[in-house]
């Protein structure tokens, strides 16, 4: 959204919280369309409505609705309607009316899944919208979720594609002649290993020892050398075709999606 100059409202987890709310609030004098700020009386970025047809609470932020409180329902456990918007403010606000019992991740990402909600410990990719059922047993989301394809490594696969490209081989090379002193590494500005094309690594890495020293030329003396040999790896892995991907219809931690980010944003 466009800024943080907003008073976060108090929790509203039902139908009948959010109309109570929304009769409680006189509308602002002077106004040609009822406008009910949520919060600070000053400030109307953030409103609650009625539709006039359905009778839904609606709660707008700035010029996008954000929670929808369907009227069908006996008032307590009627579904919410929540619709994704990647900003941190947005996610402020969405904990400050549904915490602890839903908590948005939503974030604009180019490579990955960054509209992440988070329902009853579950972490979902809802990607265009999400429907939660409140329930005194537990909420749960009940629409809205889009599975994930995350790659992974088939490890067996993997060592086999690293004996083949003398990988080993190369790793005791450079290790014995990091012990003797002799190791030459290249002068590279920046924390990041280098970044290998999986063509150019396994010629490299196939080309013996002419090749061993064109690959530890490329690798920084200020980076970690762990770092430098998994980027070889993972080259390596890509060329032969290592990763396989699995299916993830929710995460079950913030760390499990994180690990699933980092490999999708790694490996595409």
């Amino acid at each position: 959204m466009f800024g943080s100059n907003i008073e976060l409202p108090n929790r509203i987890l039902s139908y009948k919280s959010a109309l109570d709310k929304y009769n409680a609030i006189k509308p602002i004098r002077g106004r040609s369309v009822d406008t009910r700020p949520l919060a600070r009386r000053s400030n109307d970025n953030l409103t609650i409505r009625q539709d006039p047809t359905t009778g839904d609470i609606i709660v707008r932020l700035y010029q996008t609705d954000i929670i929808t409180y369907d009227a069908n329902g006996d008032g307590y456990n009627n579904p919410i309607h929540l619709d994704p918007y990647g900003s941190v403010l947005t996610n402020r606000v969405m904990w400050s009316i549904l915490g602890p019992h839903v908590n948005t991740h939503w974030a604009d990402r180019y490579n990955g899944p960054g509209l992440i909600t988070e329902v009853g410990g579950r972490y979902y990719h809802t990607p265009s919208y999400a429907v939660i059922q409140p329930d005194q047993s537990g909420w749960t989301l009940v629409e809205g979720a889009k599975p994930v394809e995350v790659p992974y490594l088939n490890r067996k696969e993997g060592r086999q594609a690293l004996r083949d490209a003398n990988y080993y081989t190369f790793k005791l090379w450079l290790e014995t002649r990091i012990k003797l002193g002799v190791a030459e590494f290249g002068h590279r500005y920046g924390s990041s290993p280098f970044g290998w094309t999986p063509r150019t690594a396994v010629e490299y890495l196939r080309q013996g020892e002419t090749g061993w020293a064109e690959i530890s030329g490329r690798m920084s003396n200020s980076v970690p050398l762990d770092a430098e040999l998994r980027s070889l790896r993972e080259a390596v892995y890509e060329y032969e075709m290592c990763y396989g991907t699995k299916t993830v219809e929710y995460f079950h931690s913030y760390n499990e999606y994180k690990n699933a980010i980092n490999q999708i944003q790694r490996i595409g």
